[in-house]
């Protein structure tokens, strides 16, 4: 497979062959920018290469190929993207796929079917089969006049309605992959809504990631493994909560073979009966418990106060060790925001206060001054942007199959959202999901969240046969299956002030230093076991005992308890839900 990448362009370099650039950094794929001209000079020192280019370049290339004036070697495969007006590329086009009848067009305004081939797994990976409906964007294109089937030269990765946008071509000289949008993302774009939706950009990035992840199978940064978990907001732990009924949630667990996290509301500390503590302990290998908030109110960890946020997070802490000393019930100190709400401080707060990781729908904090969550840090395994502690995305089922293919696709874990109300239907809408995703190009491991959380992480072979590992969370499980022990270089991203008090494998010491705001270390892990590596920070401080007014107290009981009552009553009953729905329109029309 491919060592190296050469972006070849004609003239002057544009912004799209920087982009290209950025993204081949990502996954940690070397390159060189080469204009053609120079394309001759350059020595490749006997590695094999893939080329990007527009359809002209790459055209230009292959005609000054017959005549020997390319670098040495073949390309082992060619990336080509359209430019802004599809007419540039006519000529070069027919003349690449030596067919008068092929052109590109402007996709139609309407929505059109995208469909994923499934004849080309080993190239399409998770992403092989999907099926969407979708609006191209104004700078995409659409192939048309191609006629693909067993004895032509083209295969049709990608279609779009009944006509094309990524094929392969089998040109005499290389494979030709062929993408018909113009745009190469700029991976340093701000996200500007809640979720990252694939749909956006699928045109022009789905079809590069499936190229780079295919032709640098060695060299770009692969998952460990791909964890998956259900996590369920809110619920208290009894034996029903709203349309959840918890035994018949483990007999679909069973049956479907996946896991479910409870979210679950430290304030409810008290409130586990010892029968249900039995029972959650028993189905420990089908369910597990995170933290969500503190008492869940709203906006709660959305403070920029670092002494509130810190009061928040030790109570959350303190009521969940109390939970687990009642109850034996294990908790993994893993948080999810209520409402989705956190402001840029908090990520820092909870690494000094001994949590491992968070989970979260929403990207980006809501003090906006802070909000940088950039492309780049959502196709991350995690979103390390804010104070070097790692932020899990999550789904929720309308999403669409495509951005949960996506993430796989990426190495991202798979967890999906949900609320008791997911179960009106007996979970037969989630069951159909997670079938759905088991059914997926990939492996998938449905593990507890704790689980997925500690195996996330980026992984590469060196060339002196160690492997390279970026880790996220604050512990990483590394697993060796194989009959050789493997050498680990661990990096880990810190913030500036980070400052590490240990780092331990399996309990023990190990040395570390800091590198380009890294932590590094290393490890060595014997066959057929594995090992844990843990990222000691120094604590917070306990702070003094908060107190807390009377009235703020019994606010925050009265907002839980009318929570539960609308789950387990109004949600439950038709009558009072359709009345309350009928309310809330009322008083939405008079304001």
């Amino acid at each position: 497979m491919a060592r190296l990448a050469i972006i070849a362009y004609q003239g002057n370099s544009g912004p799209r062959e920087v982009r290209l650039g950025g993204i081949l950094d990502f996954f940690g794929v070397p390159w060189q920018m080469v204009e053609t001209s120079h394309l001759g000079e350059l020595t490749t020192d006997s590695l094999e290469y893939a080329l990007f280019g527009t359809i002209r370049t790459v055209a230009f290339i292959l005609r000054q190929s017959q005549r020997a004036m390319l670098v040495a070697g073949r390309p082992i495969a060619v990336y080509a993207y359209a430019e802004d007006d599809p007419r540039l590329c006519e000529e070069a086009l027919k003349w690449l796929f030596e067919d008068a009848n092929v052109s590109l067009q402007a996709p139609p305004a309407e929505k059109l079917t995208i469909g994923v081939s499934y004849e080309y797994a080993n190239l399409t990976g998770p992403m092989t089969g999907i099926n969407f409906t979708s609006q191209l964007a104004s700078e995409d294109s659409v192939l048309m006049g191609v006629l693909a089937g067993e004895a032509s030269m083209f295969a049709t990765l990608v279609s779009a309605g009944n006509a094309q946008m990524f094929v392969r071509y089998q040109h005499k000289f290389a494979p030709v992959f062929l993408c018909t949008s113009s745009r190469i993302v700029d991976i340093d774009e701000p996200v500007r809504q809640g979720f990252y939706d694939i749909k956006d950009h699928f045109c022009s990035v789905v079809p590069l990631v499936m190229f780079i992840k295919h032709v640098f199978p060695d060299l770009a940064w692969g998952p460990a493994e791909l964890g998956a978990c259900l996590v369920i907001d809110d619920p208290l732990l009894k034996p029903t909560y709203g349309f959840c009924n918890f035994s018949k949630l483990r007999d679909l667990m069973q049956e479907h073979q996946f896991t479910t996290n409870i979210a679950f509301i430290p304030w409810n500390w008290r409130r586990t009966s010892p029968a249900t503590g039995n029972f959650f302990n028993q189905e420990s290998k089908h369910f597990s418990i995170s933290v969500h908030g503190c008492d869940h109110t709203a906006g709660e960890f959305g403070t920029t106060s670092i002494e509130a946020l810190h009061n928040k997070a030790q109570l959350a802490r303190s009521r969940m060790r109390d939970h687990e000393a009642r109850t034996k019930i294990h908790h993994d100190p893993i948080m999810i925001f209520p409402q989705g709400v956190f402001s840029s401080d908090c990520p820092q707060v909870l690494k000094r206060n001994g949590f491992l990781a968070a989970v979260n729908t929403e990207i980006a904090p809501v003090d906006s001054q802070n909000a940088q969550t950039r492309i780049r840090d959502v196709w991350d395994v995690a979103i390390m942007k804010y104070g070097g502690f790692p932020i899990f995305t999550r789904r929720y089922a309308f999403h669409g199959l495509e951005n949960f293919a996506f993430d796989l696709l990426l190495g991202k874990p798979c967890i999906i959202v949900a609320h008791h109300d997911s179960f009106k239907d007996e979970g037969a809408a989630l069951v159909d999901l997670i079938g759905e995703i088991g059914a997926l190009n990939c492996s998938v491991h449905w593990r507890s969240l704790g689980q997925v959380v500690r195996r996330a992480c980026r992984r590469r072979n060196n060339t002196d046969g160690s492997q390279h590992l970026e880790m996220y969370a604050n512990e990483l499980i590394v697993e060796n299956p194989s009959n050789q022990a493997i050498e680990l270089r661990i990096w880990k991203r810190k913030s500036s002030d980070d400052v590490a008090s240990q780092i331990l494998c399996d309990g023990m010491p190990v040395t570390w230093r800091t590198k380009d705001e890294h932590f590094v270390f290393g490890g060595r892990i014997e066959p057929h076991s594995e090992s844990n590596f843990r990222v000691v920070y120094p604590e917070q401080a306990v702070s003094k005992n908060v107190r807390r007014s009377l009235r703020f107290e019994a606010g925050v009981a009265a907002r839980r308890l009318l929570s539960e009552f609308r789950d387990n009553y109004v949600a439950t009953n038709w009558f009072l839900s359709a009345s309350a729905n009928k309310l809330k329109s009322m008083i939405r029309k008079a304001n």
